[in-house]
């Protein structure tokens, strides 16, 4: 097979999220698509929310690869039957987190799907392919054989990812300027890996399950590259780390964090880690120092039974402790909460909101609970999903039946709690203390959570059209009757273990 001319498609998110305004291009799909050019390919990636698709270039490609997130999946399924309907025999690849754990319902729309990390497994795909191999033999994807799935074993996470992206290999990166970003009221963010893999347990997150429990790290200088590389490309000064966990490794942090320092970066940056930090002060300092001025810290709530119930190994006033501590070092926090977990109330979640604003918390995220739709899912169970549309499952749409609230109350908590955080009465606070800077983010903040409430005012009118017959007058969950929910094949839920849920459809009331 002909294999030259490879196009990555990264499709926009559909509805309004915090990071609508942020022009930053998720760190993986550059990446793979600078590890295939190093192979000698000829390829391109659109990121769609940076500029457009040319689909002349698509239609002409040997292969054509997505990157999917659950929300963004209603989009591929458009644009993989336009490649169908013009190139029927154009493989389709398909690779991101919901492919990873929906690889049954994602291969109705593709030929193969890479599972997990897509470092080697792709290049690995494509030579296989072009030589005419043996498919069985490449690790980490999921095909069909005449109608058959079948499921290569897992490759083993890869050790060294110390390649640097190529980001004018996105089509119309460097070209979008400070004008049309301000014509478009937004933001350019650089992004950047240092490691990867968390050693952590939430019950929630994904993360451990797309990269893996140990903990893998990015050479030093590879690092610094990085770094240097970016700031000259787009002159944009904010990086959002995206590493799971930034600080786990401690000695190792500490000596990248004295090798920024000595390099006297221009730089500031934000990084995921997680409240065991303010028990290192060393580290706060260097963190500090180095211009890693924003903590983003799961905090997910300030009930105990909640924080017990989500698996978070921390307590009420073990995180009061942190939050003083990291402030008294001079940084920042950004804490995000997640909200409607079974032991979640409408009391606990606004006692969380006040808790958050008495402790001067500098920026909020407020997520509902989510998860996949899976026979053994940890903390919502298969026949308690409650949508029909895979765009509504993107962080920000409750898509779940509560247990101690309706899931159009839980939408409704979840925009209070950020016009709570964000109103005009905080606003004002931060202005009376001189800290101009963060009033004007806050203000800035309020507009896209307006454009989330605004885009949201639809699915709570259709979550309010089907939620009332399994719920009591208290709103308290009626468990027997979710039982009797008709299951739908759109969008559909499968597992590699070869057993195959489905979603649970929104039935008319």
């Amino acid at each position: 097979m002909k294999i030259e001319k490879i196009t990555f498609i990264t499709p926009s998110l559909p509805y309004p999220n915090l990071v609508s305004h942020i022009l930053m291009v998720e760190y993986g799909p550059p990446l793979i698509a600078t590890i295939a050019r190093n192979a000698g390919y000829d390829v391109q990636l659109f990121a769609e929310h940076v500029a457009p698709i040319d689909w002349d270039r698509v239609l002409t490609s040997d292969v054509v690869g997505f990157h999917t997130f659950s929300s963004t999946m209603p989009k591929i399924i458009a644009y993989t039957r336009r490649i169908r309907a013009a190139r029927p025999d154009m493989p389709i690849i398909i690779g991101g987190t919901h492919a990873s754990v929906m690889v049954e319902d994602t291969l109705q729309y593709c030929d193969y799907v890479v599972r997990q990390e897509g470092d080697e497994t792709l290049l690995d795909l494509l030579d296989t392919l072009k030589n005419g191999g043996d498919l069985s033999r490449v690790r980490g994807i999921s095909y069909k054989v005449d109608g058959v799935v079948r499921h290569n074993p897992d490759r083993p996470f890869v050790e060294r990812f110390h390649t640097i992206p190529d980001l004018e290999l996105v089509h119309g990166y460097t070209k979008v300027s400070k004008l049309t970003l301000l014509r478009r009221l937004m933001t350019r963010w650089n992004v950047l890996q240092t490691s990867r893999g968390c050693p952590f347990d939430c019950a929630f997150c994904i993360a451990p399950r797309e990269l893996g429990r140990g903990y893998r790290v990015r050479d030093i200088e590879s690092v610094i590259a990085d770094i240097k590389y970016q700031r000259a490309l787009t002159g944009c000064r904010r990086f959002f780390i995206v590493d799971n966990h930034f600080t786990v490794n401690a000695r190792r942090t500490k000596a990248l964090l004295s090798r920024i320092i000595e390099e006297r970066l221009d730089w500031e940056a934000l990084c995921f880690t997680r409240i065991e930090v303010a028990r290192d002060p060393e580290m706060l300092d260097l963190l500090r120092q180095a211009g890693i001025n924003t903590l983003y810290i799961g905090m997910e709530s300030f009930d105990d039974a909640v924080l017990k119930l989500l698996n978070k190994s921390q307590t009420r006033e073990s995180i009061r402790r942190a939050i003083e501590t990291i402030h008294a070092h001079g940084l920042r926090v950004l804490g995000s909460f997640v909200l409607g977990s079974d032991s979640e109330t409408v009391q606990t979640i606004r006692a969380t909101v006040d808790l958050a604003i008495a402790l001067d918390i500098e920026y909020a995220a407020f997520f509902p609970l989510s998860g996949y739709p899976e026979e053994d899912g940890r903390l919502i169970p298969l026949d308690r999903f409650f949508f029909d549309d895979w765009g509504r499952l993107d962080g920000c749409h409750v898509v779940f039946l509560p247990k101690h609230m309706k899931p159009s109350t839980l939408q409704r908590e979840i925009h209070r709690a950020y016009r709570t955080f964000y109103g005009p009465r905080q606003i004002l606070h931060l202005l009376l203390r001189r800290r101009f800077r963060e009033a004007l983010r806050r203000a800035a903040y309020r507009l896209w959570i307006w454009e989330m409430e605004r885009s949201a005012s639809k699915w709570i009118a259709d979550l309010e059209a089907r939620e009332g017959p399994y719920y009591d007058a208290n709103e308290q969950l009626l468990e027997d009757r979710v039982e009797g929910l008709v299951p739908c094949q759109y969008p559909g839920s499968s597992r590699r273990s070869g057993a195959a849920p489905t979603v649970t459809s929104m039935p008319a009331s």
